[in-house]
Parts: C-alpha cells; structure tokens; sequence
C-alpha cells in the first residue's frame, strides 16, 4: 500500500508540474516528454510485455490483439483531432 501511496503522489506531482509548465512553451515540452515516454517504455516492458508472451489460447489471443488495435485506433484519433 505505500508503494501504490507513493505512485499516487508521483503521479499527483507529475500532474501540477505539467500544469505549471503549460504556459511555458516548447521548452518544457521537450524537457518533460522523454520522461513520459520513457515511463511508457518501462511500464510496456516490465509489465505489459511478459504478458503478452505467455502462452495463452486462440480466444485470448484474439482478445489481445483487438486491445492493441483498440489502442492504436485511439493515438490516432487524439493525434488527429488534436
């Protein structure tokens, strides 16, 4: 419990920091954006990643890949209307 604790605050710091920086311009932009991708790099790696890899039948398999599709759908629609 104290480490999901300390995940929340992070999350809560990551939040106003990016709240504060929003007015500054491409600088912060490009000073935060290789942690926060970096972040989805380690959490697709270390967590999502092995299991994704573990042996599974035909139906989860479908399941999966219908998500990562799902996924894909979605970064293009916020990418597009953004």
């Amino acid at each position: 419990m104290l480490l999901q604790l300390l995940t929340a605050v992070a999350a809560l710091a990551g939040a106003c920091c990016s709240l504060l920086a929003e007015g500054s311009g491409a600088g912060a932009v490009s000073g935060i954006a290789p942690f926060t991708a970096g972040g989805f790099v380690y959490l697709s790696t270390a967590s999502v990643l092995p299991e994704l890899l573990r042996p599974c039948g035909p139906a989860q398999a479908l399941l999966q890949l219908l998500a990562l599709l799902a996924g894909l759908a979605m970064m293009l629609l916020v990418a597009h209307f953004e």
